[in-house]
């Protein structure tokens, strides 16, 4: 989850430098948003999606929830729960946000995001089943 939070870090002070180094410097990283648009490749994707949200928003934080980490060799996934913090003008919203990762341990022996992507969660208007049927 460290490497979550530095991304966090990174992204709400507009650090491009420190949100570049949490992810793995290969042209094959994914970085999937909630948006159809928003499926980026490498990190001059990853530099594009944190430029267009940083143009969307005035502030902009996570805070993180339930989570799940596991590894298997140099490989980690992460799942989280997450809440984006949103203020745009006089406009503020808390947007519930599901996150998953893939890291790779690179030789340095550091944790470095090969791939993330966050989603919204369907919320219910009621306590109907959300399930097809």
């Amino acid at each position: 989850m460290a490497v979550l939070r530095d991304f966090a870090s990174a992204y709400a002070n507009r650090d491009l430098e420190k949100l570049l180094a949490v992810f793995l410097p290969e042209p094959d990283v994914v970085l999937l948003g909630t948006g159809q648009d928003e499926k980026r490749l490498g990190l001059a994707g990853v530099c594009e999606q944190a430029e267009r949200d940083w143009q969307q928003a005035d502030t902009l934080h996570f805070r993180f929830g339930w989570r799940s980490v596991s590894c298997y060799g140099d490989v980690c996934w992460v799942a989280s729960d997450c809440f984006a913090l949103v203020q745009a003008g006089y406009r503020q919203a808390e947007i519930p946000l599901r996150i998953t990762a893939v890291l790779v341990r690179t030789v340095e022996d550091s944790l470095r995001i090969a791939q993330l992507h966050y989603s919204s969660p369907v919320l219910p208007d009621d306590e109907s089943d959300t399930c097809l049927e």
